[in-house]
């Protein structure tokens, strides 16, 4: 009985996940734009129905019962109560959550059994690898038919440029770190040499974000000990090499793109303008350009407090988790009508918690990834310092640079790599 309920919840674990992260491609390549949502939507749906299947069989920690229940309790009284929304606009909102809160508990079962999580890391490095290797025709096909930019996300399709960047790095970081030979590091790379081609998708989608992740990547694949500025010694020239190929793919693709440019007077502007004279702008610039105006990451974080100001009473817990959250059947929120135009694009995460949850759900936020950090297994209870200093960065970057935890392909990724950098002691850590 044991068996058969392992073998169930791990096949429904990655039927989501290649749901997650390859529906977007198969969509693209035969709706194309326009119908695309169809396909999406649906698969988006199945995805949360497993995520909430399998949280249903997997979460026993109170830790993660308390996390859970408490987030769904502000989210509920800062949508409904607060904000005045409906029990199901509140519903659709909450799933943009479901990766953050469902999955680590559900991955936590899986290695709470020593025989459970040996066949569960045994098929997930199959399935990683195979992951991996579809990015490179994916992303190439992508950028031969669209030019690099957004449409370029590999199996995640259109839009995910930037989650399938991240998801390259993750990966290919992880399955190359077990091959490495910590005495002959460059013969490692060497015999290993498919792990660092397959990151050159990175460089064909424009996302700025993999220059700083190259470095880390090779900075943190030697170990970090009395030894390392020796190692690091022979690692420079193999950084410097491939970062300069990537530089050269990288404006070899963009060159030709065609770009917004904000100037440094426009700037000016922008962050002194008040409210009205914002919203003015970005409608201009919706109205006067064929691609929809994307605000600043930063300049997001400037108009805050703008917006409670016109806003009295939201600073603790938002304006809802449905601000986000709407479609061909589910109403705009009367936030989301009134700043469409803040919202849409790219927002960094606490950008994105800080409107939803406000001071509450950040704080919520914050206590959720330092358990990443945190929360031992009593059987694999080491760390692997170089991974969790890697994902550490990969979250730190996304505090300022998007909120791609509210994609479930991302938290996939993002959170089986935090899985997989907790190892059981070698016999001479344990204690006498």
């Amino acid at each position: 009985m044991r068996f058969e309920k392992r073998f169930l919840l791990q096949r429904l674990f990655f039927i989501g996940f290649w749901l997650a992260t390859c529906t977007g491609f198969v969509s693209d390549l035969f709706w194309q734009h326009g119908d695309s949502s169809i396909l999406r939507s649906a698969s988006l749906i199945v995805v949360d129905i497993i995520l909430l299947f399998l949280a249903l069989f997997t979460v026993r920690k109170a830790f993660d019962v308390f996390l859970i229940s408490f987030f769904i309790t502000i989210s509920l009284i800062s949508t409904c109560f607060l904000n005045h929304s409906g029990f199901f606009s509140w519903l659709n909102g909450l799933r943009y959550f479901f990766g953050m809160l469902f999955l680590v508990p559900i991955l936590r079962f899986f290695y709470e059994n020593e025989t459970r999580h040996a066949l569960f890391v045994k098929s997930l490095d199959r399935q990683l690898y195979i992951f991996l290797c579809l990015q490179a025709p994916a992303v190439l096909f992508q950028f031969l038919v669209h030019g690099a930019g957004d449409q370029v996300g590999g199996t995640m399709g259109d839009g995910f440029s930037g989650v399938i960047s991240i998801s390259i790095y993750l990966t290919s970081f992880y399955l190359l770190s077990k091959r490495i030979d910590q005495n002959n590091i460059l013969q490692s790379l060497y015999k290993n040499w498919i792990y660092i081609f397959l990151l050159f998708p990175t460089f064909l989608n424009e996302t700025k974000i993999s220059f700083i992740l190259l470095v880390v990547y090779f900075i943190l694949l030697m170990p970090l000990d009395r030894k390392y500025i020796i190692r690091m010694t022979f690692m420079v020239p193999v950084i410097g090499l491939l970062v300069g190929v990537g530089s050269y793919f990288y404006m070899s693709t963009v060159s030709g793109s065609e770009r917004l440019e904000i100037s440094e007077e426009f700037f000016e502007n922008y962050f002194d303008a008040d409210l009205d004279d914002l919203e003015g702008a970005m409608e201009y610039a919706e109205n006067n350009y064929s691609e929809m105006f994307d605000v600043p990451r930063l300049a997001k974080f400037a108009i805050i407090p703008m917006i409670f100001t016109v806003h009295p009473g939201h600073h603790l817990l938002g304006f809802g988790t449905n601000i986000y959250a709407h479609g061909a059947h589910m109403e705009a929120s009367e936030f989301y009508q009134e700043y469409d135009w803040l919202l849409n694009g790219t927002s960094p995460w606490l950008f994105s918690i800080y409107m939803q949850l406000g001071i509450i759900g950040t704080i919520w936020s914050l206590a959720f990834f330092i358990s990443l950090f945190y929360r031992k297994n009593p059987i694999y209870r080491r760390r692997n310092l170089n991974a969790q200093f890697f994902l550490f960065v990969v979250i730190f970057i996304m505090f300022f640079y998007s909120d791609h935890w509210g994609y479930a392909n991302f938290c996939y990724i993002a959170l089986i790599f935090n899985f997989l950098s907790w190892e059981k002691p070698s016999r001479e850590e344990l204690p006498p």
